[in-house]
């Protein structure tokens, strides 16, 4: 990885989170996933703002060439304010295409929290695996952990969103000297025991490449496995954290199922039998992985993307400019949404 090739530094952090091999640390700072190997491709600037158009083109870019990389995962360490329910949502759409196409998707719930529906897109689609925070509060045990003051949830479609919740505050990972962020926090440099720099921040972002590196485990373990049996194992095998805390959580579901636990999720998927949509693991309670998302209404973005190639003709729309958007003229070859600034991260 060459690291001067990302002018942010963000993306970096995260491709490390996921993947970091250890290398330059001598093994002290490892990635989730260091087995993994990362396709970057760039849709924001040095100052992490960008336009929904190119998100878009990247998301076409990777289902095009997922066959030549061995493409399994998408991770989304990014957000956009949303305006409009994920069925009217030109980015849900964009990201439901991939999901279908056999590609695991994970996003940022987004830093905007703790206010109720707060999640960004693409988060709010209910078909993605979307990532909120905890802090650690810097220790070994979960007892003490807490969900992150800034970790988004809730959506204005009452989805349940985050879908889980994953360490996500001062989380050391690879730095790129001489990056806008780098420039910007000089005190977030971390020294390894041997000398090598590493470079620390806090958000969904980080989250959102924990629970990536653990869907790459889990598709390393079991590559047959779909989309929606990554997010089913994931989902409900997580962990209880935070009862010596005292916190209260501001709903229920703020934090979605609870803690990644990637170590019970990755051996609740051995290399045995797949039967009736259920898997069976030797040691840990059976994870039924039949239902998640079922039942779930598709973006008409991705409905109306999809109807011509089901039924060999164009979808007439009743309301051609619902929600804003000029559905009769929107095409996957053909994006030009107005810019848009993206909170691509929160530091601490």
């Amino acid at each position: 990885m060459r690291f001067t090739s990302d002018p942010g530094g963000h993306g970096t952090h995260i491709a490390g989170i996921v993947a970091g091999n250890g290398s330059r640390s001598g093994g002290q700072i490892v990635g989730i996933a260091p087995q993994a190997n990362i396709v970057d491709v760039r849709v924001l600037g040095r100052t992490g703002s960008g336009r929904i158009s190119s998100v878009v083109r990247g998301i076409e870019w990777v289902l095009a060439q997922r066959a030549v990389y061995n493409i399994r995962v998408i991770n989304l360490s990014f957000g956009a304010p949303a305006h409009l329910s994920y069925r009217l949502d030109p980015m849900s759409a964009a990201v439901e295409i991939a999901w279908r196409r056999g590609l695991v998707v994970v996003a940022a719930s987004g830093n905007g929290g703790p206010a109720r529906d707060s999640v960004v897109t693409p988060g709010i689609d209910p078909y993605v695996i979307t990532v909120g925070a905890t802090d650690d509060r810097g220790t070994l045990s979960r007892s003490d952990d807490t969900l992150a003051w800034f970790s988004a949830w809730g959506s204005a479609d009452s989805n349940a969103k985050p879908d889980l919740v994953a360490p996500g505050r001062r989380l050391v990972s690879i730095r790129v000297p001489g990056s806008a962020l780098d420039t910007l926090f000089p005190d977030r440099i971390v020294v390894a025991h041997n000398g090598s720099t590493y470079f620390r921040l806090t958000g969904t972002s980080m989250a959102t490449g924990v629970v990536s590196g653990a869907a790459a485990l889990l598709l390393q373990r079991r590559p047959s496995l779909t989309p929606d049996q990554v997010k089913a194992l994931l989902v409900r095998t997580t962990q209880p954290y935070g009862w010596e805390s005292g916190q209260a959580l501001p709903d229920p579901m703020a934090d979605g199922s609870g803690l990644l636990d990637a170590y019970r999720a990755v051996n609740a998927a051995p290399r045995g039998r797949l039967q009736d949509g259920l898997l069976f693991g030797a040691l840990l309670p059976m994870v039924n992985l039949c239902c998640a998302n079922n039942a779930l209404r598709p973006a008409d973005g991705f409905a109306r993307a999809l109807f011509p190639v089901l039924y060999g003709s164009p979808l007439y729309w009743k309301d051609p400019t619902l929600g804003g958007i000029d559905w009769q003229t929107l095409t996957w070859d053909s994006v030009a949404w107005d810019s848009i600034a993206w909170d691509s991260f929160t530091l601490d």
